[in-house]
């Protein structure tokens, strides 16, 4: 059999499809980098997106109760909040002592016993200290007294003073007013001058000092003496 002779056109149709194939693969192969470079760079920016995102979700599960609840006012006598049973959801008791320092009290349940006394779920508070400190509290259960403007804590009480100086003890009382606080449990704490070990203790001149009764045991960090200069004992 003999072959066709090729003629020029022939040859010029060779050579268009051979350049028209050479063009798609090169297209194709800058599309195949142009995907490839958007890829990079998504998964460089989902390498941050995605834990932030991550941080928002848990912030959200924690706080939600928080932001989806508003606060009962039990502060005062005249507050009736409508509840079942006695019972008062997310209440709040705040006021403030002589110097005009404001303190706070919520628990997540409030049940009322007496005219002046609540029963309270998983309470916390705060108060603010003459020396400027911040004083916070949290237990399992508490027991308000609106009258004696007092409140009993039982049940993992933790104190937390914002210099670092932490008591956790079984039960304590706390007089919300004057800003003291006893208990005669046994306490642990650990601050900046180390941890001790204690039967009891006493916060008195509103809330800036504090003593451990009973037989008590202290280690001392190095330096604790530095860690004392011009911070309220």
């Amino acid at each position: 059999m003999v072959a066709a002779p090729q003629t020029p056109e022939s040859g010029r149709a060779g050579r268009s499809a051979g350049a028209s194939g050479r063009r798609a693969r090169l297209a194709a192969a800058g599309r195949a980098a142009g995907l490839s470079r958007s890829y990079s760079r998504m998964v460089g920016v989902l390498k941050y997106v995605l834990p932030a995102v991550g941080l928002v979700v848990v912030a959200l599960i924690v706080l939600w109760p928080e932001l989806h609840h508003s606060q009962v006012d039990i502060s005062s006598p005249t507050e009736r909040p409508a509840a079942a049973a006695g019972e008062i959801q997310n209440p709040r008791y705040s006021g403030i002592d002589e110097a005009a320092r404001p303190y706070t009290v919520w628990a997540t349940l409030a049940k009322q016993v007496q005219d002046e006394v609540f029963d309270l779920n998983r309470p916390k508070g705060e108060m603010k200290l003459p020396s400027g400190l911040l004083l916070t509290l949290d237990a399992q259960t508490g027991k308000l007294n609106r009258s004696s403007k007092s409140v009993h804590l039982s049940g993992n009480v933790t104190l937390r003073r914002s210099d670092g100086t932490t008591m956790v003890t079984d039960a304590a009382d706390i007089d919300l007013a004057d800003k003291g606080a006893r208990s005669s449990m046994p306490v642990t704490a650990e601050g900046p001058f180390g941890t001790l070990s204690a039967g009891g203790f006493k916060v008195e001149q509103q809330g800036d000092v504090i003593i451990f009764t009973g037989p008590t045991k202290l280690l001392l960090k190095p330096g604790a003496d530095k860690a004392f200069q011009g911070t309220p004992q």
